[in-house]
């Protein structure tokens, strides 16, 4: 036999550190596919953000300037019909963004504990613009809203706080709910401290951003008849 036709066996060593070396690079690479991914997630969230608010601007104009209702309770004009029981096709959106509902719109491809709330979606209304009239809160037209291009009507709100389809951004400094979500900022939720992170909304003219969480609980963003200076030095 030459010794061309010679097979040298690896030895254990040699095993051992081809092993290693391979180990080396998978812990380089998976916090690098991680970031690919969440960098991924984060523009499906903002796609849909952006269809929510071009669905929203289309049902503005067939009812009077109206935005829908936040489905805090059962309404016939409800932007998301999410409660058991009833047909999600009739949400208020729906018929802006095909014949059916499409759960995957409402959802945020990081929010992965959806299954686990009674509210299984992603995106909140703001209340204080939509209306809530079980609560006591009147719905404002578009045209009453001042500066709508700074005023936040829907937001991606974080896994730790979203209870139903209603945002409240008022109720944040009594019971720590209703809090925008950082998940793409931080990839971990936490309310520890609401000035840090960053996360998805979209304002009463239907535009998308990516914006300080700060801004949510700000009345010059949230409440969409102040007309004062930004007041975030309040907290």
């Amino acid at each position: 036999m030459s010794s061309r036709q010679l097979r040298r066996a690896f030895t254990l060593v040699e095993l051992l550190v081809v092993i290693g070396i391979i180990a080396i690079l998978i812990a380089i690479l998976l916090p690098v596919l991680g970031k690919v991914r969440e960098q991924g997630n984060r523009i499906k969230c903002a796609s849909n953000l952006r269809q929510l608010g071009t669905s929203t601007m289309m049902y503005l104009d067939d009812n009077k300037q109206f935005y829908p209702w936040p489905a805090v309770g059962v309404a016939p004009e409800d932007w998301i019909y999410w409660h058991a029981g009833r047909d999600r096709n009739q949400g208020r959106l729906v018929k802006y963004q095909g014949k059916f509902f499409n759960e995957n719109l409402y959802r945020c491809p990081s929010d992965q504990n959806w299954a686990k709330r009674p509210y299984p979606y992603s995106y909140t209304i703001n209340y204080r613009v939509s209306g809530w009239k079980d609560g006591g809160i009147p719905a404002v037209k578009l045209p009453r809203i001042i500066r709508p291009a700074d005023k936040i009507l829907y937001i991606d709100e974080s896994d730790l706080t979203v209870d139903d389809g209603a945002w409240a951004p008022d109720h944040y400094f009594g019971d720590q709910h209703n809090l925008l979500s950082n998940r793409h900022d931080k990839t971990r939720e936490s309310i520890a401290n609401p000035k840090l992170g960053r996360g998805g909304v979209v304002y009463c003219d239907g535009h998308y951003e990516y914006c300080e969480r700060w801004k949510s609980l700000d009345a010059y963003y949230n409440d969409p008849l102040y007309a004062g200076p930004v007041t975030s030095g309040a907290y």
